[in-house]
């Protein structure tokens, strides 16, 4: 091997890990630069999220708050009527008792 050919061979093999070292600096650029816009988009996402998380948990509470206050009135509806009239609330009772001790048997 003459030695135009082994400089030359050894040029093209410096060349090729050059090619190769630009190619890798590129691809981890590119990496880099899919990471910051994955972290972004994932903090929009977490954002809106939360937001419509906190709608629905006012929503939820807002309606919590409703029902409370319509099964107190109900309650205090039924404590007038038993107080009123305490026969049909035995009789109630009194039925429900049997009817459970009949299922039991």
């Amino acid at each position: 091997m003459s030695l135009d050919a082994f400089l030359s061979q050894l040029t093209n093999q410096r060349r090729g890990q050059h090619d190769l070292e630009g190619q890798v600096r590129a691809m981890r650029r590119d990496v880099q630069h899919l990471v910051h816009q994955l972290a972004h988009l994932s903090g929009h996402t977490t954002h809106n999220l939360g937001g419509q998380l906190q709608e629905m948990g006012t929503a939820a509470a807002a309606h919590g708050s409703e029902w409370a206050r319509l099964a107190g009135e109900q309650a205090m509806h039924g404590a007038r009527l038993v107080r009123r009239d305490p026969l049909p609330a035995i009789a109630l009772v009194s039925t429900t008792l049997l009817l459970l001790r009949l299922l039991k048997r």
